[in-house]
């Protein structure tokens, strides 16, 4: 567990991270995503408060920004389309059900906004996984009326294909959650966060290269290998989940090699559930998973180098006897060879 030091500025640090890309979606979709942000952080405050009253406390830890940082991130998570209600409804759940029951504050067992999105995509996939066109001012009201697309998390699962370049990637033309799309802000946010150290910069790295060493050499599209890894890492809420909820520093793994073990683990599921299940938006169940036995990964480490230093260890030493055996009956071979010969001569 961290000091309560280092977890505010954490939050800091998030809430710094996380208005860049407020911003970006809001020059995508228009003023309807500042409404969305404030309904959902006011929803997740107001639930927090209420939470608070009920175990007798009347006041927010000071700069504890916890509560608008899980409505934030949520809202990200969502396309600029959702409905008010989901908005509320995910915000609030994630405070009721997900932070609070645990013990809220920094002791959640699984990530709040994460698991609030998880919710409902499985109640409502249809509301989560259709997006507007970017640069689409949307309106104001509830009800929008204007198209909403798949996005290439979609065409993946189901093994299409799709023209997205680069240059599009990184700027976030393409149908997919408003705040998640920009992966050039992402990056930045990235680094920010990796150079405050905040985040773990193993973890995203390690599952990342996972993820789309898997997308070159077992692609899901009918397209080429490097549009392959291309829409592996930029679809759905993978990048967004990495870099602000599985490698956020929670102090629970400690050793370097349980890092790296962190990430490949974590690339590895991401891997798998995406080409074994049949849900879109896999990310927050496979980081979901990984929140529970995070503070398991350095003994895992510890055990995986000690089970490599046996193997390693086992394999010389099968070598030294393999060859001290070869040695030996080449020894016999020869010597007999070399009394044979030598009779042979004695008889000429």
């Amino acid at each position: 567990m961290l000091p309560y030091e280092k977890y505010r500025r954490q939050m800091i640090d998030t809430v710094l991270a996380l208005l860049p890309l407020l911003a970006m979606a809001c020059y995508y979709y228009g003023p309807r995503v500042l409404i969305m942000a404030a309904i959902s952080v006011g929803s997740a405050a107001a639930a927090d408060y209420f939470c608070l009253l009920l175990q007798g406390e009347r006041w927010w830890r000071k700069y504890d920004f916890s509560a608008g940082i899980a409505g934030l991130t949520y809202v990200l998570m969502l396309p600029a389309s959702a409905p008010y209600w989901l908005v509320i409804f995910g915000a609030v759940f994630a405070i009721l059900v997900v932070r609070h029951p645990f013990g809220g504050h920094y002791h959640t067992l699984f990530n709040p906004a994460l698991t609030a999105f998880a919710f409902v995509v499985l109640c409502w996939n249809d509301l989560v996984t259709q997006y507007p066109a970017s640069m689409t001012q949307l309106p104001l009201t509830a009800s929008l009326g204007v198209p909403l697309y798949s996005s290439p998390a979609r065409q993946l699962m189901l093994g299409g294909s799709n023209n997205i370049d680069w240059l599009d990637a990184l700027l976030g033309n393409f149908y997919g959650p408003m705040g998640t799309t920009c992966i050039a802000v992402l990056l930045c946010c990235g680094i920010y966060l990796i150079y405050r150290r905040t985040i773990i910069w193993q973890i995203p790295v390690a599952s990342l290269a996972v993820v789309a060493a898997a997308a070159w050499l077992f692609p899901r599209i009918n397209g080429s290998r490097t549009v392959s890894v291309l829409m592996e890492l930029t679809s759905g809420v993978l990048l967004f989940s990495v870099l602000f909820v599985a490698a956020m520093d929670n102090g629970e793994i400690q050793s370097r090699l349980g890092k790296w073990t962190y990430g490949v683990l974590l690339g590895g599921l991401m891997v798998l559930f995406r080409h074994l299940s049949r849900i879109e938006l896999v990310a927050p169940f496979v980081v979901i998973i990984m929140n529970a036995v995070d503070h398991r990964c350095d003994a895992y480490a510890a055990h995986l180098c000690s089970g490599v230093k046996l193997i390693l260890r086992l394999t010389w030493k099968g070598i030294r006897k393999t060859g001290q055996a070869g040695a030996g009956a080449f020894n016999k071979v020869t010597g007999r060879l070399s009394r044979w010969a030598g009779g042979e001569e004695g008889k000429r």
